[in-house]
C-alpha cells in the first residue's frame, strides 16, 4: 500500500476532485479557495494508486475539555475515498496512521464527525451524547436582555471568528481547534452566509452566530455560535427574534447550560401549528460525533472526585491491536476515582474487575452514558456494586463538542 504525507502541490487536484466525487464539495471551482485553506492545515495522509492521491485523511490537533482540565486533542477532520478505491482498506490504514501521529503529537483524546455508526468502532471510537438541534419560529423567543444593533460577520472576518470560538466559554466536552483555516474553508463554502454579532470597545469579536440563509423566510441554519457568559448567549437569541419580522425558522444547535424550551412561548402550541411545515417546530437528538481516549493516564487524572474512593481492576480491549499498524491501549490496569483520580500498570488485586473496550470506556469516562447503562449497551462488564459506585463517582455533566468536526 503505497501511503505518504499529502503534498499540496503534488496532490491537491486529485484530493480536490475526491471531495467532488463523494458530493463534499459541488462541481466548479468556486470552493476551490476554501479546499485549499482547509488542506494545508493541520496534518494529512494520502494513499495512492497509480502514482495518484486516491484517499485522503486529514486530522486537525486542538483541546478538549473534562470537568475543566483542558488535554490536547486530534479531530480527524476528514476521511475521503474516491470512487475507484473502496474496499481496498486505504480508509482504515489511514486512520489508523492518524490516531498514531496524533498519539505521538501528545493528543490525549481523537473524536470525529460521523458518516453513520458502526464504521469507526473498529478504530475504539465511542458514540458521543447527543446533541439536541432545536427548529423555532424567533418570534416565540422571550428573551428578558434588550436589543442592541449587531455587526455583519463574514468570511472576511474568519480569524476574527475563529478567536471568538476559542474564547468562548468552555463547559465539559467542549473543544477547540487550533489552526484558525479550517473555520475559514467553511465560511468560504458557505453559499449563503448569514453572519450577526458585537465586537467590544476594542474592536474584539466576542460574540456572534453564523450559519446558511434559506430563501426569503428560511430555516436559517446557525452552525457557529460564540458567546463568554450568560448575557452574551441571551443578546444573540434577542438578534435572532429581531429577524423575524422576515424569518420563519430558525435551526441551532442548544447551547449546554441551557434548554432552549424555557425561552419560547408555547412551544407545544407552535409544534401542533407547525406540523408538517418546512418550519415545523421541533427538537430533534443524534449523536454524530464520537471519541476515543489516547492517553489513559492524562484522561484518568483530569477527573476529581471528592466522594468515597472507588477502585478497580480494569481489563482494557482496544480494537485499534487488532489493525495493521494500530498501536491500542489494551491491557491490565489499576484505577482509583478520587482526588485526583489514576490508573497504574497491573492489577492491585482483591479488587472488583471491570472488563471494558476503549470505546466503552471512553464513553463512560466522558459521561456520555453512566456504567450501568453502558453495561447493558456498550461492552462493558462490571459487578452490581462497582457499577453503582461509578454511577455515583462519574455524574457529570452532558459533554458537547461545541464544534463542528
Amino acid at each position: 500500500m503505497d501511503i505518504r504525507p499529502y503534498d499540496h502541490e503534488q496532490d491537491f487536484d486529485a484530493v480536490y476532485r475526491i471531495w467532488r466525487e463523494v458530493g463534499w464539495l459541488e462541481p466548479g471551482d468556486e470552493h476551490k479557495e476554501g479546499f485549499a485553506a482547509f488542506a494545508t492545515a493541520g496534518h494529512a495522509n494520502v494513499a495512492l494508486m497509480g502514482g495518484e492521491a486516491e484517499c485522503f485523511v486529514h486530522w486537525t490537533p486542538g483541546d478538549i475539555d473534562h470537568t475543566g482540565t483542558l488535554l490536547p486533542f486530534a479531530g480527524i477532520t476528514a476521511v475521503t475515498t474516491s470512487r475507484i478505491a473502496r474496499k481496498q482498506g486505504f480508509a482504515t490504514a489511514l486512520t489508523t496512521r492518524a490516531l498514531a501521529e496524533a498519539r505521538e503529537a501528545g493528543a490525549a483524546v481523537a473524536g470525529l464527525g460521523i458518516f453513520d455508526q458502526g464504521f469507526y468502532d473498529r478504530f475504539g471510537f465511542g458514540t458521543a451524547a447527543y446533541e439536541h438541534r432545536y427548529q423555532f419560529d424567533p418570534a416565540t423567543l422571550d428573551v428578558p436582555v434588550d436589543y442592541r444593533t449587531p455587526i455583519r460577520v463574514g468570511p472576511d472576518d474568519w480569524a476574527d471568528v475563529h478567536a471568538a470560538m476559542r474564547r468562548r466559554a468552555r463547559t465539559h466536552g467542549s473543544l477547540t481547534l487550533e489552526p484558525p483555516n479550517p473555520i475559514r474553508a467553511e465560511m468560504l463554502w458557505t453559499a449563503t452566509p448569514f453572519g450577526l454579532g458585537y465586537r467590544d470597545d476594542d474592536g474584539e469579536l466576542t460574540h456572534l452566530v453564523f450559519g446558511v440563509a434559506k430563501g426569503e423566510s428560511g430555516p436559517y441554519s446557525v452552525w457557529l455560535t460564540a458567546y463568554r457568559d450568560g448575557h452574551q448567549l441571551l443578546e444573540l437569541l434577542r438578534l435572532l427574534r429581531e429577524l423575524s419580522d422576515q424569518v420563519a425558522s430558525v435551526v441551532m444547535m442548544e447551547p449546554p447550560e441551557i434548554q432552549l424550551q424555557d425561552l419560547i412561548r408555547t412551544p407545544f402550541r407552535q409544534r401542533v401549528r407547525s406540523i408538517k411545515s418546512v418550519h415545523e417546530t421541533l427538537n430533534r437528538s443524534s449523536a454524530f460525533s464520537q471519541l476515543r481516549i489516547l492517553d489513559l493516564e492524562a484522561c484518568v487524572g483530569a477527573h476529581r472526585w471528592r466522594g468515597p474512593e472507588v477502585r478497580f481492576d480494569l481489563v482494557l480491549d482496544d480494537p485499534l491491536d487488532r489493525l495493521d499498524g494500530g498501536r491500542g491501549l489494551s491491557g491490565d490496569s489499576t484505577v482509583t476515582v478520587g482526588d485526583p483520580s489514576s490508573i497504574e500498570p497491573g492489577h492491585a488485586g482483591g479488587l472488583p474487575v471491570m472488563q471494558a473496550t476503549v470505546n466503552a470506556f471512553t464513553r463512560l469516562w466522558f459521561g456520555v452514558r453512566p456504567a450501568s447503562s453502558l453495561a447493558i449497551t456498550d461492552g462493558l462488564t462490571a459487578p452490581p456494586g462497582l457499577l453503582a459506585d461509578l454511577d455515583e463517582a462519574l455524574r457529570l455533566p452532558r459533554p458537547s463538542f461545541g464544534w463542528f468536526i
